[in-house]
């Protein structure tokens, strides 16, 4: 292993390696901040350009637009309550207030310290558990996944403090939604409506960009004058504030940044997943939880610090044995075997330096996206003084263009319209839409894995039961609904 990191150190040292990292790193936060694109696109665009490379110079492309995207995403979640990517949609819930209270740069320096330090975190697991990757990945298996969603599903009745009953509506809502189209369990067609579109279900971009962005400019332009509502800046300091509140909620870091390891280690399973999560878990252990959702920090230390320390866990079974652990991860695979790589215990035992050249790209990818984004922190922020009216326009064709770029259809452009109308009619009437986001994104991962259990359990539910790891998950659900209601009956 030393020896492969030399290998990697040495590829480092020249220059155009340098120029390949920092060019990765400025294409994963413009791809990031860009509503709707996110790192898969980033990757697949990246892929035609990487033919002929040497395998180590790519890796290290690679590895810098990984290392930088959800990072991206954060800024635009903070300033404009639009997460650039789905794995910011939780980081919008306390970011976006913190902005509109004048703390914009602040929020942008939490959400870049702990994009840095949780990606350390999770790279640094990475190290340790290369040696027994295989063992702990095949420890999760359908009834473990499904225990595990229905945990973040829990989460819905908590992501909505103080209007319960609404998040729970909107969150079956989004279950709802996500099962619509061609179902591989019973091979039929679900809520389609007759129309070929929606075969494929409703698709993740011009819901997400429609519910949260669109929806906020309808908002902008009905409202008028600017983004932020405070009268200037709190603090022209405010990035390095934001750098020490992480350190000020370092025992908060260090547990949302374990589970979101855990969870990149689940294929399948996502960074989403890890967000919400995360952000849940600080609601349900920190004290005062009455401020999560009116511009706490600690929301914005919970869920960067976990969304990016999953990509160090992701990495444990894509190289491990070939079985990817997120979305951007897909396209990682079919890197490898572009440059004639077969992923897998092969490729820990021949090209062990090219896993290392990936672990150092991670690490130094976040160094620079997270230098960037402490130093134009305050310069970032002051966007948001800018009148509505001369940034709606601009947004609003942005919105329509990256929608319409990632599968070139009309009707998504349609969905865009639909899903922005329905999240400012939810906005107007009190509604949270992130539980619907997750409802969404847990409803059909929990389906699948439902149904994959039950088989493996002969049509049995007691699967469920007696597996330790998902015994010991469905035990933390009945925690996370027990503890609330055990508090709230002491208080009274």
């Amino acid at each position: 292993m030393l020896e492969a990191t030399a290998l990697a150190i040495a590829a480092l040292a020249q220059p155009i390696v340098i120029c390949y990292l920092i060019v990765g790193t400025i294409v994963g936060l413009v791809f990031g901040v860009l509503p709707g694109l996110g790192g898969v696109v980033a990757l697949t665009i990246s892929l035609p350009f990487t033919f002929g490379m040497k395998p180590i110079h790519a890796m290290f492309l690679y590895s810098g637009i990984m290392g930088s995207i959800t990072f991206g995403g954060s800024i635009s979640a903070v300033l404009l309550n639009t997460p650039g990517t789905a794995h910011n949609a939780a980081t919008c819930i306390d970011g976006y207030p913190m902005t509109q209270a004048g703390q914009g740069a602040k929020a942008v320096g939490i959400a870049a310290t702990a994009s840095g330090f949780g990606a350390f975190f999770g790279v640094f697991v990475l190290l340790g558990l290369i040696p027994i990757v295989r063992r702990v990945v095949l420890a999760f298996g359908p009834p473990e996944v499904f225990s595990l969603v229905l945990f973040g599903l829990v989460t819905v009745a908590f992501a909505s403090r103080g209007n319960i009953i609404k998040g729970l509506a909107v969150g079956g809502l989004g279950v709802l939604l996500s099962l619509i189209g061609f179902s591989e369990v019973s091979a039929s067609l679900r809520f389609t409506m007759g129309s070929d579109y929606l075969w494929d279900g409703i698709p993740l971009v011009p819901f997400l960009v429609g519910l949260f962005a669109l929806s906020e400019l309808v908002r902008y332009m009905i409202r008028g004058g600017t983004v932020v509502t405070a009268s200037k800046i709190e603090s022209r300091g405010g990035a390095w504030e934001g750098f020490i509140e992480v350190f000020r909620h370092k025992l908060l870091f260090l547990r949302c940044s374990s589970l979101g390891t855990i969870i990149g280690i689940i294929p399948g399973v996502g960074a989403t997943v890890a967000n919400f999560l995360a952000y849940t878990m600080a609601v349900q252990t920190c004290k005062n939880p009455e401020t999560f959702g009116k511009g706490d920090p600690r929301g914005i230390v919970a869920a960067e610090s976990a969304n990016n320390a999953k990509d160090g866990g992701a990495l444990l079974p894509t190289v491990g044995f070939g079985v990817p652990g997120s979305a951007e991860m897909v396209v990682l695979l079919g890197a490898f075997i572009l440059h004639g790589l077969v992923p897998g215990p092969l490729l820990m035992r021949d090209h062990l330096d090219l896993v290392m050249a990936i672990i150092l790209g991670l690490v130094l990818s976040n160094i620079f996206a997270s230098t960037f984004g402490l130093i134009g922190a305050n310069t970032l922020a002051r966007l948001t003084f800018i009148r509505v009216s001369y940034i709606i326009p601009f947004l609003m064709a942005l919105c329509f263009l990256a929608v319409y770029a990632i599968r070139q259809q009309p009707m998504d452009l349609a969905q865009l319209v639909v899903w922005g109308f329905f999240g400012y009619a939810m906005s107007v009437f009190d509604y949270p839409k992130v539980c619907l986001v997750i409802g969404y994104v847990l409803g059909v991962i929990a389906e699948n894995n439902f149904h994959l259990s039950l088989m493996i359990g002969y049509g049995s539910p007691t699967v469920f039961f007696t597996r330790p790891i998902s015994l010991v998950l469905l035990i933390g659900i009945a925690l996370v609904i027990g503890v609330p209601l055990v508090r709230n009956w002491r208080k009274k």
